[in-house]
């Protein structure tokens, strides 16, 4: 898998995908983003 690939998924890992402009989506073709690298909080942002 691309997160075992770049060195993830043993501490873990997040996919986002954001739609429509209030979300943050600005290149408007269905696409994903996979974070991780560092410790992530909730709420994101």
């Amino acid at each position: 898998s691309l997160a075992k690939k770049m060195g993830l998924g043993e501490c873990g890992y997040r996919v986002v995908t954001n739609f429509g402009p209030d979300a943050g989506h600005s290149v408007f073709h269905l696409h994903f983003h996979l974070l991780g690298g560092r410790k992530l909080s909730w709420p994101p942002g």
